[in-house]
């Protein structure tokens, strides 16, 4: 029996990422193969591609067929084994990271659920697959991700269809709305007219809304990040004074400088000195 597992590291790395895909493979197992009781320190998920088993924990035992899959949780002890009349075909794929938990979660898959079946086409495998050959080849981890976030959107799909679940929009509040738009073209000077006509509010609701978020006027609170964004590019750019200030479209570096220094109570050279 030949195993195909393509490891993405040579050993689990020491990082923080949102999701890190560790490895992934295949395999024709032979009648009763047995595989197991040992634990590692990531997720698993197997999906059966042709054939049957059983998936054993240490609370329960799972007898499991083509287009089933198997999560195994980190710590866990377990045991999978290929029918001795029918042994499986299995693909795998191993990842852990901040926001794997709530990835299964979303997928209908915890501690009490760790089976899923998918027969609508073979996706998953292919995605499998994918991320095993890219792992062999390139190693482009962002093409390994797309590839392992593409199997597990297919688990949450299926998952919110079946228990008539509708995905949550995402949705802003209309200060944060107006703060992405304040972001995006802070070089340019916004006026609160602007602001409005984006919010489709008028000017007195917007006054009013930044007021309770922030004890600030609009103009006040555009100002004072289009200095935030000045500090920025004095800390960490060699640009200079000059190109600064026409960056951010101020009319004069005069104008710049006066306003700088009427907030930061020192000019734009100062700061930087200090900052150095």
């Amino acid at each position: 029996m030949l195993v195909y597992d393509q490891y993405i590291y040579s050993e689990k790395p020491d990082c923080d990422d949102d999701i890190i895909v560790f490895h992934s493979g295949f395999c024709s197992t032979l009648p009763n193969y047995s595989y197991g009781k040992d634990t590692r320190d990531y997720y698993l998920i197997h999906y059966v591609t042709k054939g049957k088993g059983t998936y054993q924990t240490e609370q329960n035992t799972y007898h499991l067929k083509e287009n089933d899959g198997f999560l195994i949780l980190p710590g866990d002890t377990i045991v999978h084994t290929a029918d001795k009349n029918e042994p499986w075909d299995l693909c795998w794929v191993a990842f852990f990271g901040r926001k794997a938990e709530n990835l299964l979660k979303s997928a209908g898959l915890d501690k009490k659920h760790l089976i899923f079946h998918y027969d609508e086409d073979d996706f998953l495998e292919t995605c499998i697959k994918n991320i095993y050959n890219e792992s062999r080849t390139n190693k482009n981890i962002s093409y390994i991700n797309a590839h392992f976030y593409l199997f597990m959107g297919r688990l949450v799909e299926q998952y919110n269809r079946q228990h008539n679940r509708k995905p949550e929009p995402v949705r802003f509040n209309p200060f944060d709305d107006a703060m992405i738009y304040i972001r995006r073209n802070i070089r340019y000077q916004i006026s609160v007219e602007h602001l409005a006509n984006y919010m489709r509010l008028d000017t007195s609701q917007v006054y009013r809304i930044f007021k309770a978020h922030t004890g600030k006027s609009p103009h006040q609170m555009i100002s004072d990040m289009r200095i935030e964004k000045t500090c920025e590019f004095l800390e960490k750019t060699d640009l200079s004074i000059r190109e600064i200030a026409e960056w951010m479209n101020y009319e004069y570096q005069s104008h710049f400088t006066k306003q700088f220094k009427s907030k930061m109570n020192m000019s734009p050279s100062e700061y930087r000195a200090m900052k150095k």
